[in-house]
């Protein structure tokens, strides 16, 4: 089986399932952050329903993206790969299995290759933990299908360079991120995450196949309601020459991408 099956489960937890290689992003099954930030819809997936679970890849330790809950209740063994910081954190925190992933130092999953370099976003989990601040992106490859998953992040040169690796091949899937700020905030926002404006900037840029957008439709926040983004994004891609290329999985969809000429 040469196609990828990649299965939004909501938020920025996707299940990627390549040939014989099965990858778990940021899995976050919480039903609320903290006491505040109620979930709005149920992950696409229970955990109970998972497949079984080759590598985990977290890309930084802010709540919604690293779940100390969500991590419990997945099987042991599974590796979790983490930038360094948070994998020692992890270590020490009751999961032997997490590695620390060191950007520009592969590792093999499988058939699948997993490269990661620095994004563009401070991580930190608390006010007074900056050394826990890195925040990484990950390049997925078994050499038929190529997934390009950024966490959280501004656009940065990183991200060019992990496109740049698959050269002379395309990169297939690029699976971004997209928020929503008001006015007021929208400066300071875009400097460690993308807008819906800036996702498709940066798929355009990138020149992939496909964008899967992620990040929204899971919790509300603060100062965004779940939808916000994603409602944005639908009116840019009614008059853009590269809809037609952007795929909106809702919870619980899964997409099949086949190699390219395929």
């Amino acid at each position: 089986m040469d196609s990828l099956h990649v299965t939004y489960i909501g938020h920025a937890t996707l299940l990627l399932r390549f040939g014989d290689a099965v990858i778990l992003t940021d899995p976050n099954f919480d039903p609320k952050l903290g006491a505040l930030l109620p979930r709005v819809t149920a992950p696409g997936i229970e955990i109970a329903e998972l497949p079984r679970i080759d590598a985990i890849v977290l890309t930084h330790a802010h709540a919604d993206h690293l779940s100390f809950r969500s991590l419990h209740a997945l099987p042991d063994g599974i590796p979790i790969y983490a930038p360094t910081a948070v994998a020692h954190w992890l270590q020490h925190s009751g999961f032997p299995f997490a590695r620390a992933m060191v950007p520009g130092t592969p590792v093999q999953v499988g058939s699948v290759l997993v490269t990661s370099r620095r994004a563009s976003h401070s991580g930190a989990r608390y006010v007074m933990d900056r050394w826990r601040g890195e925040a990484i992106m990950y390049l997925l490859d078994d050499g038929k299908v190529s997934v390009l998953f950024t966490g959280d992040t501004a656009i940065c040169p990183n991200v060019f360079a992990l496109a740049k690796q698959l050269a002379p091949r395309r990169l297939d899937v690029a699976l971004l991120p997209i928020g929503y700020a008001p006015k007021w905030k929208e400066y300071f926002f875009r400097r460690g995450h993308l807008t819906a404006a800036d996702a498709l900037s940066l798929f355009v840029q990138l020149d992939a196949r496909i964008l899967i957008p992620f990040h929204w439709g899971t919790f509300r926040h603060i100062t965004s309601g779940p939808y916000d983004a994603i409602r944005v994004l639908r009116r840019l891609l009614e008059t853009h020459d590269r809809g037609p290329d952007v795929r909106v999985l809702e919870p619980g969809d899964t997409l099949t991408v086949s190699p390219a000429g395929e």
